[in-house]
């Protein structure tokens, strides 16, 4: 008897077939109207991958409502699909999550979960965020600073290339190394 409810909620187009569709084939359509500038669309498959658990589709949704591309802006939507992200160990909205903590934005500022989601995406190697923990342990943000571990973590970023990373360094006195030219880590 379920079986052939179901079967008829299929024909009658009462429930959706997204539901049942690959997360990747829902995220590559996604990919394919944000690159084609359709926002609104790109949002709407998003939300579809996000929805089953994708943390890059999260993250994305995330960054479209920040920046108010295909939805209406809106900060707290954005940092609850980053912290969805972010707790799935995605790097990139770990950060995002990080710079939303550290301006204030969709959550009451907070520099200890600001320096918290960078460090976690800074673990995982996102250049940005190493940076942006660094700066915020240079300028002591919700602590004391601390210039060695500042430039523990610019220098980081530096080394994968970050341009802002090397003018951080730079601030802090440090020449910064070319890329390549770091300690080996076993």
């Amino acid at each position: 008897m379920l079986r052939l409810l179901i079967g008829l909620l299929l024909l009658s187009g009462c429930v959706h077939t997204s539901e049942r569709q690959d997360p990747a084939e829902l995220m590559q359509t996604a990919l394919r109207h944000d690159a084609a500038g359709r926002y609104e669309e790109a949002a709407e498959w998003y939300r579809k991958a996000a929805e089953q658990g994708v943390p890059e589709a999260q993250n994305n949704l995330g960054v479209m409502y920040k920046d108010g591309q295909g939805v209406d802006r809106d900060d707290a939507e954005a940092v609850r699909w980053f912290l969805l992200a972010a707790r799935r160990g995605n790097a990139l909205a770990q950060s995002n999550l990080g710079w939303m903590y550290q301006s204030g934005r969709g959550v009451e500022q907070n520099f200890d979960s600001a320096r918290h989601w960078y460090h976690q995406a800074a673990l995982r190697g996102h250049a940005a965020a190493q940076n942006n923990l660094g700066r915020m342990l240079r300028d002591g943000l919700g602590t004391e600073a601390d210039t060695d571990s500042a430039r523990y973590w610019i220098e980081k970023a530096a080394l994968q290339g970050l341009p802002q990373a090397r003018k951080n360094l730079e601030r802090l006195g440090v020449s910064p190394s070319p890329p390549g030219c770091g300690r080996q880590q076993q």
